[in-house]
């Protein structure tokens, strides 16, 4: 179901894999101060990235613009982002049921690619109501860390924004 990067309309600029992401976003909380457990890889099931600083947890839910192991021109589809963000948002929503909300941050974390943030703005505003922060990783691997308002003071406090 991938398709060829080269062959889309508008080519992705950089191609990035789930682990690559999970890697990115636990260096990036690592240097933020937070104790990161090891990020998963491959195949390996649970949160893709759990972190706490004090009595804070963040519970990171990541998807890749490929999937691990892909050839170096294979992406996601349309059809597949969509797909991903909704089972990412799934995931945190199980998250925040068994976690819940208090001293709890739940974050979508993805490639900043355009096709991605196109799907992820046409329901912006659902999952800032939901309390959900988004990490968006750059082709160098620095994250740019979004939020919703009621969270910036937390995520100011805590050295993300």
């Amino acid at each position: 179901m991938p398709v060829s990067n080269s062959s889309l309309r508008n080519p992705d600029p950089f191609i990035m894999n789930e682990d690559t992401v999970n890697i990115a976003i636990a260096e990036f909380l690592t240097n933020k101060g937070f104790d990161c457990e090891p990020p998963l890889t491959g195949r390996q099931q649970g949160i893709d990235v759990k972190a706490s600083k004090g009595i804070v947890n963040i519970f990171v839910e990541s998807k890749g613009s490929q999937k691990n192991g892909a050839t170096n021109d294979e992406v996601f589809t349309h059809g597949q982002i969509v797909n991903h963000i909704a089972r990412q948002i799934h995931t945190l929503m199980k998250y925040a049921t068994q976690y819940g909300d208090e001293n709890n941050i739940y974050v979508l974390a993805n490639p900043d690619l355009q096709r991605i943030r196109s799907e992820y703005y046409r329901i912006d505003k659902m999952v800032e109501k939901l309390g959900f922060v988004c990490m968006w990783v750059q082709e160098d691997c620095s994250v740019v860390v979004k939020c919703p308002k009621n969270l910036r003071n937390i995520l100011t406090d805590l050295n993300l924004l």
